[in-house]
């Protein structure tokens, strides 16, 4: 497993991260500089590298690459709620945005190094040996590479586009840092408007160069890379995210026809750590030789003799209907420290004795939620409902079907959102949702005397322990809480980061 102990503002980036590490062996840095870029063979070597670096660096074993920032995401938010246990402290507190280490900073580097190393692939794929088909398969994944770490800064680092479009965000880099002298090179930062336009346009050109019919595998170890109904993907979950209803709903309803499966109750219970399932449209398989990213499982699998930090608010638990199986997934009993707890059997490893587990970023239900919001924003409701429906019946039991949908107006995006919430609980949206939606946390207290399977006496048991932001005060919609900061180390190093978008007040406690 890959540790990283560094605190890197984008100011500070080597060229020490285009060293090409290949996800199914121990990262290798046989590829010298000179040769880095020579064809298109190398060039796949370096995105690949990337990749990895973004699944598996870390500051710690609780802040392991993008799973560990998508845990963090639920435990900020509403449904999820932390036991005491070892990591996701800061998350469950909604501190993280203005720690020295863990999440703030891992989260700024993951980023910045995928995008310095795109920026490298894009600079020099024009001119390697090989075939333009494979020249420029590769700068399209670079670009949807590029353009997928920018929609993260934007959608974590300010408000909802709406709130404020021309507020300060991050900066924007389209050039690698290869020496020194680019390293130290200050960029003012860009306001979240200017970065999910730079998202827009990479992800669109991205769609124009990959193939159409580019699929990437499944069950052999290529699920991670972008293919063209991953770039639809990712061009639908953006426009969702940036409020732009029409093209959301385009790319949705693209991915979809290329595949609208939904899965099984089976395949639902299965412990969501196979990227063969077919529901399944991007993420990373592990193996023997590479696992380090399956390290996160022992946060979210509660049946592993782990931390089991990924427990449940019972309030949330009974928005579930009794007839939908995924109400199955949660129950009382005790954690691996032995707190009493409501459990998730929605994750699991793969392989426990091999530390094995497949990390999800991108399921068809997904965009079949993305294209019934954007259908009921656009003047499409009896198709919004139509889409919400299929969804739901597919999470029904066998020999229940789901009650009609028959809202409209706000009362229908609302049952939209929650169907998210309940779709989608512990795979990373909850708090960027929470931002685009310009609404606040909400965790209620519960408490209760409840018998635990195998024991003999009743036990009392709770919920959420953090029912209140950090200063003491009711959580609020546009929290300043909610929101990753510019580090310090960038604000020190970068004279120029504040001289077009001034800093956030809020950035100092």
């Amino acid at each position: 497993m890959k540790i990283n102990i560094k605190n890197l503002g984008v100011g500070a980036l080597t060229a020490c991260l285009l060293a090409a590490c290949d996800l199914n062996t121990n990262p290798t840095t046989s590829v010298n500089n000179n040769d880095m870029y020579k064809n298109t063979k190398n060039a796949a070597q370096v995105l690949k590298g990337a990749w990895h670096n973004f699944f598996t660096d870390g500051n710690t074993y609780a802040s392991i690459g993008i799973g560990a920032l998508m845990l963090n995401d639920d435990f900020a938010a509403s449904d999820a709620v932390r036991t005491v246990s070892y990591g996701f402290s800061p998350s469950y507190h909604l501190t993280f945005g203005y720690a020295r280490g863990e999440y703030n900073t891992v989260m700024w580097n993951l980023t910045y190094d995928l995008i310095n190393n795109a920026n490298a692939v894009i600079k020099h794929i024009d001119d390697a040996e090989g075939n333009e088909k494979d020249k420029s398969l590769i700068k399209g994944q670079a670009l949807a590479t590029r353009g997928y770490a920018y929609m993260l800064l934007a959608t974590h680092y300010s408000f909802a586009i709406d709130v404020d479009p021309d507020a300060v965000c991050v900066p924007i880099r389209t050039e690698p840092v290869e020496d020194e002298a680019a390293a130290l090179e200050g960029i003012p930062a860009a306001s979240v408007s200017d970065v999910f336009d730079r998202a827009f346009k990479d992800l669109g050109e991205a769609l124009t160069l990959i193939p159409t019919d580019y699929q990437h595998g499944r069950g052999d170890n290529t699920e991670y890379q972008i293919d063209y109904p991953v770039t639809l993907g990712l061009l639908a979950r953006t426009n969702l995210y940036a409020r732009h209803w029409d093209d959301a709903y385009k790319y949705a309803k693209q991915a979809i026809a290329i595949n609208p499966y939904l899965m099984s109750e089976a395949e639902y219970k299965s412990g969501f750590n196979d990227c063969a399932n077919k529901e399944w449209m991007w993420g990373l398989a592990s193996t023997l030789d590479d696992k380090s990213a399956a390290y996160i499982f022992y946060f979210k699998d509660c049946a592993s003799d782990g931390y089991t930090n990924l427990t449940v608010d019972p309030n949330f638990q009974a928005m579930y209907s009794d007839d939908d199986y995924r109400k199955d997934l949660f129950y009382w009993g005790r954690t691996a420290y032995g707190d009493p707890a409501m459990l998730n059997d929605k994750f699991h490893f793969s392989d426990l004795d091999n530390e094995m587990g497949a990390i999800d970023l991108m399921r068809t239900s997904e965009m079949y939620l993305i294209l019934a919001e954007a259908a009921a924003h656009t003047n499409k409701e009896a198709e919004a409902r139509q889409t919400l429906e299929k969804l739901q019946n597919a999470r029904m039991k066998a020999g229940h079907t789901a009650p009609a949908v028959t809202v409209t107006g706000d009362a229908l995006i609302e049952q939209i959102w929650m169907e998210r919430r309940k779709e989608l609980w512990g795979e990373g949206f909850a708090l960027t949702d929470l931002i685009r939606n310009q609404q606040e946390v909400v965790r209620r207290p519960y408490s209760d005397k409840i018998l635990i399977d195998g024991e003999d006496t009743e036990t009392e048991v709770e919920g959420h322990t953090i029912i209140q932001a950090p200063d003491g005060t009711p959580f609020t919609p546009n929290s300043k809480y909610y929101l990753f900061r510019i580090p310090e180390k960038e604000e020190l190093h970068n004279p120029s980061l504040y001289s077009e978008h001034p800093r956030q007040p809020f950035y100092d406690l």
